[in-house]
């Protein structure tokens, strides 16, 4: 039972990154479609792009609330890191300035909590 808890702990964290990966394209997407800003909100609870909603799940924490501006074209005018935790694993996406391309990095934390 352990275990499998673990597993599914696991698949549901994967599932969660795959869909904020994806919330953060559509929102690019649809900056470029609508030729306008769209903001992507994140916070405690959700990830926000004011038509779509993504709920954190209970494992898995932001380290800092932030909201990021798409321009028209779907690029981005910061170099912000989104960083969120889980567990002993910390995920950071480092945005690329102008593209709004990014970086995913994950790395084990040296302590539990």
């Amino acid at each position: 039972s352990v275990s499998v808890s673990g597993i599914f702990q696991r698949v549901e964290e994967k599932l969660f990154f795959l869909s904020f990966e994806n919330l953060y394209r559509d929102t690019q997407k649809l900056a470029n479609i609508k030729q306008e800003s769209m903001i992507l909100e994140i916070s405690e609870s959700q990830i926000s792009n004011g038509v779509a909603r993504l709920d954190l799940p209970d494992g898995i924490k932001v380290v800092n609330r932030q909201s990021i501006t798409f321009n028209q074209a779907g690029g981005n005018s910061s170099l912000t890191k989104i960083v969120f935790e889980s567990g002993n694993k910390r995920v950071t996406y480092q945005l690329y300035i102008g593209s709004g391309n990014y970086k995913k990095t994950e790395s084990e934390s040296l302590y539990s909590p």
